[in-house]
């Protein structure tokens, strides 16, 4: 899969079933949940949840140099992998739109068909 290598590295197969994803954090811990839209009466599961511990950085304090701070830094392997799910994400949106104006200018034809067709008939009746 070299479209999406942070993806296939934490063992998603199949990013073309991925249908969202979430993320939270809980102690310093990023849970990374990944949902599925699975073909019926697939056996995998519907979801799948990574966790990854946050980076402790040490920053030293702004004006007095004995003053430290800490904060935690998000995984690169979660920044990564959330770039390459936002592209399947925005794919599928983007498709779904798509079709969504297709359907709606196919109904528009149907519409105007049937008033043509209808006006056709009206007046082969006159005629006949």
């Amino acid at each position: 899969m070299p479209d999406y290598p942070t993806l296939s590295e934490m063992g998603i197969l199949n990013p073309s079933e991925i249908d969202r994803y979430s993320l939270q954090t809980v102690n310093n811990i990023d849970i990374l949940r990944v949902v599925y839209r699975r073909k019926k009466g697939s056996i995998l599961p519907d979801s799948k949840r990574f966790r990854f511990p946050r980076t402790e950085k040490i920053s030293l304090g702004r004006g007095d140099a004995r003053s430290t701070q800490v904060f935690y830094e998000i995984s690169p392997v979660v920044h990564k992998a959330m770039i390459e799910l936002d592209k399947i994400v925005r794919a599928k949106k983007d498709k779904n739109q798509q079709m969504e104006t297709i359907r709606e200018e196919m109904q528009r034809l149907q519409e105007e068909t049937s008033t043509r067709i209808d006006y056709i008939n009206s007046l082969i009746e006159e005629l006949g």
